[in-house]
């Protein structure tokens, strides 16, 4: 297809593909003039995809290249690529906040990561999220034990994370997308929990009356 067919099809822009292309984001298409080249159906999808991650997902174009590379490196095992993914993703949320406060969280989180027994790597950037997160609740005065407030969060996360693994079709791509789209759906959800919860003991409260 010509690329005024990829950007009616993508959804995108004539000049963004252009820019995708130059950033090597996209790979280029096949020439058939000088000035002109074919893409096919795999340049529709990475366009798809670019999209997700930087719409959806809220990642920035850096990240964004970096988990392209690993989803091309060919000899990049699973556990690999998504420690690329897990390190672009964690550097989007990063909390700015005192690099002592962080240093006494992560000696605790370190710990609750331990206990929980998951086998995580000492350099993985979760763990300094965690401990960011830890700091930054106890900044604002949110005191509590890190294994009382988050064992609920792990204990869910690693039955999530268990039953998406047994789902996973084969593909380095398809370990990305459902790895972001699905964190998004987790957060939305949550949320909508909330909502659904607040508004049902509101209306317990109402429905009290005094006798």
């Amino acid at each position: 297809m010509r690329i005024s067919s990829l950007s009616r099809r993508g959804g995108v822009p004539v000049a963004t593909i252009k820019f995708y292309l130059r950033e090597r984001l996209l790979p280029p298409g096949t020439l058939t003039a000088r000035n002109q080249a074919d893409y096919d159906e795999s340049h529709l999808t990475r366009i798809k995809l670019i999209r997700t991650l930087t719409g959806i997902g809220m990642m920035s174009l850096a990240a964004v290249r970096e988990v392209l590379a690993a989803i091309d490196d060919c000899g990049v095992e699973q556990r690999e690529l998504y420690q690329v993914l897990n390190g672009a993703l964690c550097a989007q949320q990063a909390v700015s906040t005192d690099a002592a406060a962080v240093d006494r969280a992560r000696k605790q989180t370190d710990g609750f990561i331990e206990g929980v027994g998951w086998r995580v790597g000492d350099d993985a950037p979760g763990r300094t999220a965690l401990a960011q997160v830890v700091a930054a609740l106890r900044d604002l005065g949110c005191s509590s034990e890190v294994a009382d407030v988050f064992l609920p969060y792990a204990r869910a996360a690693e039955l999530l994370a268990a039953r998406e693994l047994d789902a996973m079709p084969p593909g380095a791509q398809e370990l990305v997308t459902r790895t972001v789209l699905f964190e998004v759906a987790f957060a939305v959800m949550r949320r909508m929990a909330f909502e659904h919860l607040l508004a049902r003991r509101d209306g317990e409260g109402a429905g009290v009356t005094d006798g």
